[in-house]
């Protein structure tokens, strides 16, 4: 990402999010993106943006806490059902776009909102057992 992108993105997140809840932290040579998420119940995740081909690409979207389904069972593993991705590091990688809906113009604000999205299906999932593709559709 250029650093006019940067800047970009940067004022965007600075218009809807409060300063202390992001930053961007290079890691090697790859830019991240950390940002807190807080959902309705209160609970709040940590969420790792993985900008290494952004924007021409999707960012790989991870929540830092570790996951586990209803069930007790880690969500680490590809689960459609579920809208999960895998994982690195022990963070599960969550779905948010898919490559065919994906383009450029794509601000990491609006990646962060499904995310956010992504995390109050994951606790109706804790609450009610229903998998979180009963509450969301894959995108075709």
């Amino acid at each position: 990402m250029d650093e006019k992108r940067l800047n970009a993105e940067n004022a965007v997140l600075a218009k809807h999010l409060p300063e202390n809840l992001y930053r961007f932290e290079r890691i090697g040579k790859t830019l991240w993106l950390k940002a807190a998420a807080r959902t309705n119940r209160g609970h709040v995740y940590t969420l790792a943006f993985d900008l290494s081909g952004f924007p021409a690409g999707v960012p790989k979207v991870y929540v830092t806490q570790a996951l586990k389904d209803k069930q007790g069972r880690p969500l680490l593993s590809v689960d459609g059902k579920m809208h999960v991705l895998g994982s690195d590091r022990g963070w599960t990688r969550i779905c948010h776009y898919g490559s065919d809906a994906w383009t450029p113009m794509v601000s990491l604000f609006k990646v962060y909102v499904k995310c956010r999205l992504w995390l109050e299906m994951y606790e109706l999932h804790l609450q009610t057992g229903k998998r979180i593709d009963y509450y969301l559709n894959h995108q075709k």
